[in-house]
């Protein structure tokens, strides 16, 4: 299994698509007139997206599924590249300070309302307004303002260039209103997107209906039913049995064996944008300490983790900066695995067991803390408990908390926890480190302030030489490491199975399912 999944993972670098049951194609051919299809097609994700509010969603099934009912003002196709969305064109000023975008005609929300420029400095005043606490809000923070010329016009200042800054222009655009009662508008939201919001049940199911009036063409089929089934294995199970048609990652690597050689299922392996990592609360008591992070990535095997846990589909991480990254380079070192080193960095931080009872202390306070991960990936729980055993065997005293999902996130966002394990997608470009390093940063939930790190990511968000970008991200990616704000176990891979009675659908290695709304599935 290991074997298949590097090979697949070094072949699909080159961005093709595999497919462990033959070909890859997701055209299972035939004659086109003759074949009829189903008006339904069902898929399952591993979280509720919570909300659907594009300014506030915060996980990976809001993500994706808003992607069907929202539109940004450009699309990131399958290379990164932004593409015509609600803008059909724009034009950058020699500055890199004014962005002018001109709107698509004709298009309208699904409630009927006419989409205008007004909707998209909504949209961005929204998430710039501190009060929302928007959690991308920083990837927007050089916009000083919206200008609507006209109708279908949308002007950007910035006060600092960013050269990023297209890469986030997909932010899915809201009507104006929407944000005056949030958290309804986030259950049955109105997008301009090929498909509706129909209904929407917690932690159950949502529905889309086809946006018959959607400008790029009528969606290929009638309904997408979003069933949530949080556990991995389950998940999967559903696509054997036929009662969803398309389930993608988190997928458990052990249960993707069960699948291999089924001629009814496609299955897609690329590398992906995205890492699992194990973060710190730097203001904890005992996890401020640097000596007691820095034994615990002394005791993380990432190789073991990526061999017995992933079963080498996911491969050892080494920083944040993913080694798929432009920036990345090879001389980024990691802290050695090595329980000596664990052992004698606490000993010469004074943490030593001064009673007997197995366990270290300092100053009279045990090192003791909590390992918290969420129940919907049996995968982190898997690394939790392994890190557990391994950190009891140096004298740490290791509790462990898994939950599920809604209240893993919500600890996390309200920097509560001490040690966690958990994961990053969408690493489309090394600025997205911003708003998990950055002081201020929106996703910084382990309290991380170093004066260098907010200088590096000005620097390279403001800087228009590769080069200097990369040195920025590159000392960024070495500091975060040798402060172990964060341990990155692995480099994540994207998986993607469906029926093979599915037509239409193309790969992104971002995990996006945009493409599911030109899918088909034969009866």
């Amino acid at each position: 299994m290991k074997k298949r999944f590097i090979t697949l993972l070094l072949v699909s670098a080159m961005c093709v698509s595999l497919s462990a049951c033959g070909g890859g194609s997701s055209d299972n051919g035939g004659d086109g007139e003759n074949k009829a299809y189903r008006d339904e097609l069902n898929i399952a994700v591993d979280v509720d997206a919570e909300t659907y509010n594009p300014i506030l969603t915060n996980n990976t099934s809001g993500n994706r599924v808003g992607q069907l009912i929202f539109n940004g003002l450009v699309r990131l196709d399958n290379e990164l590249v932004p593409q015509p969305a609600l803008a059909e064109s724009w034009d950058i000023s020699e500055d890199g300070l004014t962005y002018t975008f001109h709107l698509r005609k004709g298009v309208k929300f699904h409630d009927g309302a006419d989409f205008t420029s007004a909707d998209v400095k909504y949209t961005y005043d929204q998430i710039l307004d501190e009060a929302n606490n928007a959690p991308y809000r920083n990837r927007y923070a050089a916009v000083t303002g919206v200008e609507c010329p006209d109708d279908e016009t949308v002007v950007f200042n910035l006060n600092i260039t960013n050269t990023a800054f297209m890469a986030y222009m997909d932010l899915g655009i809201i009507p104006v209103g929407a944000m005056d009662d949030a958290a309804a508008f986030g259950t049955a939201p109105i997008g301009t997107g090929p498909y509706k919001a129909e209904s929407y049940t917690l932690n159950s199911q949502t529905v889309l209906k086809a946006n018959p009036d959607y400008w790029a063409g009528k969606p290929a089929t009638e309904t997408i039913n979003v069933f949530v089934i949080n556990d991995n294995s389950t998940r999967l199970a559903s696509l054997e049995s036929g009662d969803v048609d398309f389930v993608c990652s988190p997928l458990t690597a052990s249960d993707l064996e069960l699948v291999e050689g089924n001629e009814d299922l496609v299955m897609n392996v690329v590398p992906g944008l995205g890492f699992t990592y194990l973060g710190f609360n730097v203001e904890d008591p005992i996890i401020g300490d640097l000596a007691v992070r820095q034994a615990i990535a002394h005791m993380t095997d990432k190789q073991n983790i990526s061999d017995v846990i992933y079963s080498g589909m996911d491969t050892p991480g080494k920083t944040p900066l993913l080694s798929s990254s432009w920036a990345y380079d090879e001389s980024l070192k990691d802290l050695e695995c090595s329980k000596e080193k664990a052992e004698k960095v606490l000993d010469d931080a004074g943490w030593k067991d001064s009673d007997g009872d197995g366990i270290r202390d300092k100053d009279g306070k045990p090192l003791a803390f909590t390992l918290s991960t969420h129940t919907d990936d049996t995968s982190r729980f898997q690394v939790v408990e392994y890190l557990q055993n391994q950190l009891k065997d140096i004298g740490m005293d290791v509790d462990v908390s898994l939950t599920e999902w809604a209240s893993f996130s919500e600890a996390m966002t309200q920097r509560s926890l001490q040690v966690w394990v958990a994961g990053w997608l969408n690493q489309l470009d090394p600025d997205r480190m911003y708003d998990m390093f950055y002081t201020d940063g929106g996703s910084n939930y382990g309290c991380y302030s170093d004066a260098d790190v907010d200088a590096a990511l000005d620097a390279g968000r403001q800087s228009s030489d590769e080069a200097e970008r990369a040195e920025n991200y590159q000392f960024l990616a070495q500091t975060v490491t040798d402060n172990v704000w964060y341990v990155t176990l692995v480099e994540q891979a994207y998986v993607s199975i469906h029926s093979n009675k599915l037509e239409g659908y193309t790969v992104y290695p971002s995990g996006s399912i945009y493409t599911l709304w030109e899918s088909k599935i034969a009866e």
